[in-house]
């Protein structure tokens, strides 16, 4: 019984210790906080929240394209056509992006009236 106890305790141990975590996996564009921290987000951020469809339906997201960091402003309005608008760290327009292109997609920002279900 011992040896199974002891197997088990140096297996867990193992396993620990082998799994390594990113350094800081929040970290998008080189900053942890891009609605804060990204110069470019912070109009883009005061134009959703200067309407009301923008406030309770608008947010921004990030994901990775091929090695990068990109944003999108979307919309979860169930009433209106939309498009996203997508962002690269510097905040420059990118045309040539897709949702479906993105992976490791993370909410950035919404407000607190948002309506939207992730």
């Amino acid at each position: 019984m011992k040896r199974v106890v002891y197997f088990l305790l140096a297996f867990f141990l193992v396993i620990a210790t082998s799994c390594k975590d990113d350094e800081n996996p929040s970290v998008s564009c080189g900053v942890e906080n891009p609605a804060e921290d990204l110069a470019w987000m912070k109009p883009v951020i005061e134009e959703l929240e200067s309407t009301e469809i923008g406030r309770d339906y608008g947010y921004i997201r990030s994901g990775d394209y091929e090695g990068n960091n990109y944003y999108y402003v979307g919309s979860c309005c169930p009433h209106c056509n939309w498009a996203p608008i997508f962002y690269n760290c510097e905040g420059e327009v990118q045309e040539y992006l897709e949702i479906s292109d993105l992976t490791e997609v993370k909410l950035v920002w919404k407000s607190e009236s948002n309506m939207c279900d992730f």
